[in-house]
């Protein structure tokens, strides 16, 4: 296995953390747009995603400096992110429909890497979309431009996934990843101050 700079094992904590931030903003706009139980779906989803993709960074980062070599820290990403999308996916759609009674999302998750992969980036993009959709429906256009940036990152992402991973690969994928985040960041920062002065609706 090809040896990570410590530089690219500190950098995947970024959009890590750019993440963490913006998915704050969009559990907030959940609360107001559709109360409680939304809310605590979307804080769900969002620290499942932050959870798998703190521990693969914090796998990355040991690995690197010969700490240890804890591989199941990378391994479970692909659990913790396909089903944290998952609930993100259902949150903004609750949002999207309005103030009304949440359906029960009944799932059988596959058995491993390849579903889940599927699941998480259908899921991402599936929020990323409707989030476009929300903002521009409540005439945030620069809110839905960061959506829509988060969105192509993630469709490069997933052009990138089956091919060799090579360090400068990484640090190519990471940049996208980091890019698509602060798009994110940027689009709940202002979707959720719209939603603050305007109210739900």
């Amino acid at each position: 296995m090809e040896t990570y700079p410590l530089a690219l094992a500190l950098f995947d904590f970024v959009p890590v953390t750019l993440f963490l931030v913006g998915a704050f903003f969009l559990v907030r706009i959940a609360l107001q747009m559709h109360g409680s139980s939304c809310g605590r779906m979307a804080m769900a989803g969002s620290f499942l995603v932050f959870l798998g993709g703190f521990l693969k960074a914090t796998w990355k980062l040991l690995y690197t400096t010969n700490v240890a070599d804890l591989r199941w820290m990378s391994e479970v990403q692909f659990a913790l992110v396909a089903l944290g999308f998952l609930a993100l996916l259902v949150s903004v759609i609750l949002m999207a429909k309005g103030r009304q009674s949440p359906a029960v999302l009944l799932l059988g998750i596959a058995p491993w890497k390849i579903p889940l992969l599927v699941i998480m980036t259908l899921s991402s993009m599936g929020a990323q979309g409707i989030l476009a959709y929300l903002s521009f429906r409540r005439r945030v256009p620069l809110a839905a431009a960061g959506f829509i940036v988060a969105f192509l990152c993630l469709v490069a992402m997933g052009s990138m996934a089956s091919s060799e991973q090579t360090i400068a690969k990484q640090w190519i994928e990471e940049t996208i990843n980091t890019i698509g985040q602060m798009g994110f960041l940027l689009g709940t920062i202002l979707l959720d101050r719209n939603v603050r002065q305007s109210g739900c609706e």
